[in-house]
């Protein structure tokens, strides 16, 4: 898909509007950046030259005919006003007389009254505007929106595919089949949690608490690890969320799972059993907004999880 709208623009038919969606981490901003810079190329040959005026500009952040509408500080989504200024400059004549791009990251974080602003813009398609929304969220887009957009989705990497490029920035293939493992299919992601140390150090609390709870006498042991963890109990949880998931995929593919990361007990886990773990650290996650504190919840998990084990060694 993303060498086809390559082959657009070279051929120069790229259409006025373009809806990038998918996971995170898979190279959406990236490719719509590229694009973007393709766009206002002013170089011979293949485009972007990386050393016209146009090309140093735009990696400066000086170039006036590129946008990137985003949220105010201190606020969380692309506003109407956040909009308006940008259409408004582009009823007027160029910079230089050339093509201009407005690049929305996190489109989701616009509101529908400010989608709706855009959306009189995208109808009058102005020649030589192009415009490059990127999302997560492909659901909080208008329909409207996506109807005057081409939609392009893009699919997560294949393992072989980031296993190549993280040795190929130099980290150890161990790492790298760790992290390709983990990523689920993110390169994003992947080179995030390498560069987060933090992130590996709290995986193997993970370990440590909650994946060694065999049966209810182990809780209270394991609880204890967590005990000054409040303050990071979301973080755990989505790692705890992420293996959970890893594991189940492995199950529902192979029948069995060779994961070293979870202790030996786990290998006679079952799909089922994993999605009412799953369940119940949703249900933790939702600590903060009772009056349950987080050491009662934790504790509360992992008596789910104690009760699935005693379930698989019948």
């Amino acid at each position: 898909m993303l060498l086809a709208i390559w082959r657009e623009f070279e051929n120069e038919k790229l259409a006025h509007a373009y809806l990038f969606t998918g996971e995170k981490g898979v190279g959406k901003r990236t490719f719509a950046r590229t694009l973007a810079k393709a766009i206002l190329c002013q170089g011979e040959g293949e485009r972007p030259c990386g050393g016209c005026r146009s090309c140093k500009r735009f990696e400066g952040g000086t170039h006036g005919n590129v946008y990137f509408p985003a949220p105010q500080p201190k606020k969380t989504t692309i506003g109407v006003d956040d909009l308006r200024s940008i259409l408004d400059e582009l009823s007027r004549a160029a910079l230089d007389g050339g093509k201009r791009v407005i690049v929305i990251n996190n489109a989701e974080k616009m509101t529908p009254a400010s989608q709706n602003c855009l959306l009189k813009t995208l109808e009058e398609a102005p020649e030589g505007i192009y415009f490059l929304l990127v999302t997560d969220v492909e659901r909080a887009i208008l329909p409207t929106i996506r109807s005057r957009c081409r939609l392009v989705r893009i699919a997560p990497w294949n393992d072989g595919r980031i296993y190549k490029a993280l040795t190929d920035k130099g980290i150890n293939p161990e790492r790298a089949k760790e992290l390709t493992a983990l990523c689920e299919g993110s390169i994003g992601r992947a080179l995030q949690m390498q560069d987060d140390e933090t992130y590996w150090t709290d995986r193997e609390l993970v370990q440590r608490s909650f994946l060694m709870v065999r049966a209810m006498t182990d809780v209270p042991v394991a609880s204890q690890l967590l005990k000054d963890r409040k303050d990071d109990a979301e973080r755990l949880l989505e790692i705890l969320e992420q293996e959970m998931r890893l594991l189940a995929s492995d199950i529902k593919q192979s029948g069995v799972s060779t994961r070293s990361f979870f202790p030996e007990h786990w290998q006679r886990a079952t799909v089922q059993s994993l999605c009412r773990i799953q369940d119940a650290i949703l249900k933790c996650k939702q600590y903060k907004f009772s009056n349950v504190g987080w050491m009662a919840n934790a504790e509360n998990l992992m008596m789910t999880i104690a009760e699935e084990a005693r379930r698989w060694r019948q």
